[in-house]
């Protein structure tokens, strides 16, 4: 009697023990999901991959030549890039990014001989309700606001807008700034500003350094963009910047849609404050893109002013292109560019056929 006792006793403990366990593991499971989503992670691997061919005629002497052949980011500078993301408590989470520029036709990373590993970024920081704060290479706050109001975006190659400024037209400081602050405030009435620092680095000279802020609105069919930035002292790839030199620019656009065509507008003033002499330079350019067929016409015009103090010339630069989308990834693009500069001996032209992929 007492073994068959103990043996009920058994069975009780272990049905017990069993439906306890039944209770207990998906528990168990729930709190090890719900700890694991407290800090999940992720990364991810995106780029660009861009190439054309192009037919190019530089502004200037008559004795600049003209190179016909396969070339690199004609309508986007092609990249490779990685970006990380890890959740913490209190909505806060840790960003990091890692992006390298590429010349595909060639099999090189970066935009030229010597450019750095990871130009286009090498960053981490935090986002959550108070917006967000980075820290390492960052892009541009005034490179932003000059690529994303016309529809040729950071193109080096066809934009009047980007070859006006960055590609030869005056601007000091890379698109990236390295050694770099950046904070974004959150998107409050349709705006979203940033503010930007970078450090000079230099020993017992703290006027070398870089500062700027920019702005975003959008308003149903309509956008807006405001920067400034001030570059001081002698900047990296800068030759012609001195130590007491210092550069100020600022930029505003406008874009507005009517059905599938955009209207954009901006304006550049570029003030160098030089030891040699100081230099003014405007830039008007107004774009557009009209939906034809499956793709697009994008047109550009742009006018830069430059006032030497000893002279005053004008540069007119005007774009067409035709870009098809043949996927939500790849599409083609062709398009052709004059640059016209006053006291030039020829004009430049480039003709480009090509394509770009993102990933």
């Amino acid at each position: 009697m007492k073994t068959d006792s103990l043996r009920l006793k058994s069975r009780t403990l272990i049905s017990y023990t069993f439906k306890s366990l039944l209770v207990v593991i998906p528990l168990a499971s729930l709190l090890l999901m719900t700890s694991t989503a407290k800090a999940e992670s992720g990364v991810s691997f995106v780029g660009e991959l861009d190439t054309y061919l192009s037919s190019s005629q530089p502004a200037g002497s008559d004795s600049l030549e003209r190179t016909t052949g396969l070339q690199s980011n004609g309508l986007t500078t092609s990249y490779v890039g990685v970006h990380g993301s890890h959740e913490l408590d209190n909505g806060l989470t840790a960003i990091g990014s890692l992006e390298a520029f590429l010349q595909p036709e060639a099999g090189k990373i970066g935009r030229f001989e010597g450019d750095i590993m990871f130009a286009r970024a090498a960053n981490f920081g935090l986002k959550g309700d108070f917006g967000q704060f980075t820290v390492g290479r960052n892009a541009s706050l005034y490179f932003l606001s000059s690529i994303i109001f016309n529809p040729f975006g950071d193109s080096f190659t066809f934009s009047p807008m980007v070859l006006m400024g960055y590609g030869g037209g005056g601007i000091y400081g890379d698109s990236g700034w390295s050694d770099s602050l950046v904070y974004t405030t959150p998107t409050a009435g349709g705006f979203t500003t940033s503010f930007q620092y970078a450090f000079g680095n230099k020993a017992g000279d703290t006027s070398t350094n870089k500062i700027a802020a920019n702005t975003f609105f959008k308003s149903g069919d309509f956008g807006l963009t405001a920067a400034v930035q001030k570059i001081s002292g002698t900047q990296a790839g800068a030759t012609g910047l001195g130590a007491d030199d210092s550069q100020t620019d600022a930029i505003i656009g406008v874009s507005y849609a009517l059905g599938s065509t955009t209207l954009y507008a901006q304006y550049q003033m570029m003030r160098d404050d030089l030891a040699a002499g100081d230099i003014d330079r405007d830039t008007l350019v107004l774009s557009a893109t009209f939906a034809v067929g499956k793709g697009s016409i994008y047109l550009g015009l742009g006018l830069t002013q430059t006032d030497t103090g000893a002279s005053d010339y004008d540069r007119k630069i005007y774009t067409i292109m035709y870009d098809l989308p043949l996927s939500k990834k790849l599409e083609v693009y062709a398009g052709y560019t004059s640059d016209d500069l006053d006291g030039a001996e020829q004009n430049g032209q480039t003709i480009g056929l090509g394509g770009r992929f993102r990933f």
